[in-house]
């Protein structure tokens, strides 16, 4: 123990040096001329006076040491109370402290010194450290060594100070303040924390509901005073007593004394830019228990931590959710002139309604924006405010966003906004076909707004609903009129006679409302649509269902805004890795058509060509009937060997612009050609793949060469910016690097601890600033901060169309809220009232 204390006088005296001369003048003059300990102080700030400042004045009478005054910001304080209040222990604030101060300065001959030379009447007496060791009361040197100690600053001496008690076993807390006329300290009083005793109204449970706090005060008289020497510039010790009348804390106690327990800004920063990333905060601690070695090493309680983010959070939202959530958009508009956001405010300043989009999202609806996917998902956030994602496919067959709103309501109106909106981050570019649910709303603003684009309901929707109203026999044949290509005739013919024989009471009204929404859910009717082969939201509810991920519905709009980023984050790492998928590597072939097979493998994306792969496989037992000549087409008959009957007509048109299509059409529904033009390709020996047959959003070189941004704007969450989080994860990497190699190696392990070392001293030892101040504010942060003129309200709690309550329909409902279908309908047996209850 003394090897370390030792050490840190050694570190501090390096930087600093000695003050014994003033030390022994001051002492000396004192000691010769009698004078009291106030006398002295006196005399010796009317010294300082003339020197240097004037006139010097305290914050308090010397009549009446008990009044503390504590240079920490009051408001700060009073900010952080309540959260302090569970886990920090007794404080000033909390109990109203003032016993009264044993002199704060105090000369040589005032201290005991029996407690640093036992007489020989007083057998020698050790305490233990916290680290085990057994250090003597008559350890002259140490008192002498911090004795004479000077500081270049008051945060320079509290850290020394925390340090000595952390390796002594016991918490550190500020005490009394004398300041110059100025405002300037002068005098500072550093006190172990169990100093003082708790008034003794606060010793009893009358008028109190809550339990008592265990205290924490027994009257220690540890302590340390420095003072301002206006002669030198430096800090000196004007009093050190390191007797306790209380034991140490053991060395796993350590980390939860208060002095000892502080998230500083590189944590900081790196707690809320872990959590803007989505990671938990239990997982957060483990990550920093892990980089530790143990607890003891992190400098922070899972506590601290939770309650540095909640304190964050309301710093964050002091203006207001929308009105941060805006000044986000705002600052992300500056960085990136092609972010597109837009909002709507109500007659009372709320928010109503904000679509977003980045540039990113942007470009992608240029290359893959033919197909349209959009669906609303409800307990996304604390107001209840349906949120709408934009998505679509890319050319790997993943999902990929282009957009998304939040709303305040469901009706047409609202859509209408939100569609108009859309386009015009889109530049006016409609898209070719539209999937959604079956809201009567939505369907009335797609009208409206997309007029002439191809609209279809998400077929799982129609599923859910079918088994909700018709009887389980009647399923089948309902599925055929929902997923069989026929033509319109065939179709009324079909659900005239599916009408005639499953209507009843029940399920004669939504038979009526779905063939009057046949249109839109019928493939009799959808047939000739671009629809990449998609059939529901499926894309959309993907989406959401990673957006519901660790939800808890109290989320605010900012909090959503972050979350949305990351899972946008993930979407495209996934897209990066199939575009490296798709550059570095080519898929084996493994049919008899080798020379298409390997034109489609150098043209189209793995996840395109595996289902070319599947096509090419079964062309073997197709045939051709017959060819004809029709003009400048040839018409070629093709059919299966084991089934001629079903025919189909490919049209191939070699001049000019060269075409190739088929009956079948899903060339046109898919973008993908079918078995049956494969199959004339190869009856016309053709070894590449025509450019017809090979849509460019389908293809290795579907953005044209242009460069993607993949990385999110909201990099730099938590730090001053995205700059700033740079350089550190560089920094993190060189530093890891470094220390692996120092590990094995004695020389270069004491350089870097040395390097290290030197770098955190001068930085947090002796900054200008309190080391044991408040952090930084959130405000800081350049993604928090925006236009101070925006000023906009939080909007209302809304009331959605979602599905009811799954507590209300606890029985008739899955885990994940679906209705179940009759298939999974049981009897369930109530084991607590031993009956049988349908569900």
């Amino acid at each position: 123990m003394e090897n370390s204390i030792s050490g840190m006088i050694e570190e501090q005296n390096e930087y600093v040096g000695y003050n014994s001369d003033d030390s022994e003048m001051e002492e000396n003059l004192q000691h010769e001329d009698g004078w009291s300990e106030d006398e002295f102080d006196i005399a010796y700030d009317e010294f300082d006076n003339d020197e240097n400042h004037g006139k010097h004045i305290d914050d308090q009478n010397d009549e009446n040491h008990g009044e503390h005054t504590d240079s920490l910001n009051t408001s700060e304080a009073q900010f952080d109370t309540q959260l302090e209040y569970d886990y920090y222990g007794e404080s000033d604030l909390d109990t109203g402290h003032t016993d009264d101060v044993e002199g704060a300065s105090v000369s040589e001959d005032s201290v005991d010194m029996s407690q640093a030379m036992p007489s020989a009447s007083q057998p020698e007496k050790t305490q233990k450290c916290s680290n085990g060791n057994e250090y003597p009361d008559n350890n002259r040197d140490l008192y002498w060594m911090i004795k004479e100690m000077t500081f270049i600053s008051e945060a320079a001496a509290f850290s020394f100070y925390n340090r000595y008690a952390k390796d002594y076993g016991f918490s550190v807390r500020l005490d009394q303040v004398k300041r110059f006329d100025d405002g300037v300290i002068r005098l500072r009083r550093f006190v172990c924390s169990r100093e003082g005793r708790r008034p003794k109204k606060q010793l009893t449970t009358e008028g109190r509901v809550y339990r008592l706090r265990p205290e924490s005060r027994c009257g220690c008289k540890a302590r340390l005073v420095v003072k301002f020497d206006g002669r030198t510039g430096f800090w000196v010790v004007q009093d050190f007593r390191d007797k306790h009348n209380h034991d140490p804390a053991e060395p796993c106690e350590t980390p939860f004394l208060r002095s000892h327990r502080t998230i500083n800004d590189a944590q900081r920063s790196e707690i809320l830019s872990l959590g803007s990333m989505g990671v938990r905060k239990h997982l957060i601690m483990r990550k920093f228990i892990a980089g530790s070695g143990s607890f003891a090493g992190v400098g922070f309680t899972r506590k601290d931590l939770y309650n540095m983010c909640s304190r964050e959070r309301r710093r964050l939202l002091f203006d207001g959710d929308a009105t941060t959530a805006i000044r986000i958009m705002a600052k992300r508009k500056k960085r990136d002139p092609e972010f597109f956001y837009e909002y709507d405010v109500d007659d009372k300043g709320r928010l109503k309604h904000m679509f977003w989009c980045d540039s990113q999202s942007r470009r992608d609806y240029q290359d893959y924006g033919d197909v349209l996917v959009f669906d609303s998902t409800y307990k996304m956030n604390k107001y209840k405010m349906p949120f709408v994602p934009f998505v679509g496919l890319n050319n790997h067959r993943r999902t990929t966003v282009f957009g998304c709103a939040i709303l305040s309501s469901e009706n047409e109106q609202t859509y209408v906004w939100i569609l108009k909106t859309f386009l015009k981050a889109m530049c006016q570019q409609k898209p070719k076909a539209v999937i959604t649910d079956a809201d009567y709303a939505m369907i009335g603003a797609i009208g409206k707004v997309f007029s002439g684009v191809s609209h279809r309901i998400c077929s799982f929707h129609i599923e859910k609903n079918m088994e909700m109203h018709l009887p389980n026999k009647s399923l089948n044949e309902f599925r055929t009129l929902l997923y069989y290509t026929t033509s319109e005739q065939v179709f009324e013919e079909r659900w005239h006679a599916f009408y005639i024989k499953w209507q009843s009471p029940k399920t004669r009204t939504w038979m009526k409302r779905m063939y009057n929404k046949r249109k839109l859910w019928a493939a009799a009717y959808l047939s000739e649509g671009f629809w990449l082969g998609m059939k529901s939201n499926q894309r959309s509810e993907s989406l959401n269902s990673c957006l519901h991920l660790h939800l808890d519905g109290e989320m605010t709009i900012v909090d959503m805004i972050m979350h949305y980023d990351n899972a946008i984050v993930c979407l495209r790492e996934n897209e990066a890795h199939d575009d490296c998928t798709a550059s570095q590597t080519t898929p084996v072939p493994i049919t008899n058509f080798r020379e298409l097979e390997v034109a489609a493998a150098k043209i189209f994306t793995p996840a395109v060509f595996y289902i070319i792969q599947g096509e090419l496989s079964k062309i073997g037992g197709i045939e051709i009937l017959e060819k004809m000549q029709v003009g400048d087409s040839n018409i070629f008959i093709v059919a299966w060997r084991n089934h001629v009957r079903t025919r189909f007509y490919v049209e191939y048109r070699p001049k000019e612009a060269e075409i190739i299509r088929c009956s079948c059409q899903r060339m046109i529904r898919k973008g993908i050609p079918c078995k049956h033009i494969l199959h004339v390709l190869h009856f016309l020996k053709f070894t590449e793949i025509p450019q017809c047959c090979a849509l460019r959003r389908f293809t290795k070189n579907a953005r044209l060469g242009l460069p993607a941004r993949r990385t999110s704007d909201m990099f730099g969450w938590g730090w001053s910016g995205a700059e700033e989080r740079m350089k550190y994860s560089r920094m993190n990497i060189k530093v890891s690097q470094a220390m692996h190699i120092a590990l094995n190696n004695s020389e270069e392990y004491d350089l870097l601890n040395s390097t290290i070392d030197g770098i955190i001293s001068r930085r947090e030892g002796y900054a200008k600033g309190k080391a044991y101040g408040p952090l930084r504010s959130v405000h800081e942060n350049e993604d928090a901060s925006g236009p101070c003129d925006i000023v906009i309200g939080d909007p209302l709690k809304v009331s959605t169309k979602g599905a009811p309550r799954q507590e209300a329909q606890k029985s008739l409902m899955t885990k994940n809220g679906r209705p179940l279908g009759h298939m999974e309908r049981r009897v369930q047996e109530c084991a607590a009232a031993g009956r049988v209850v349908l569900s």
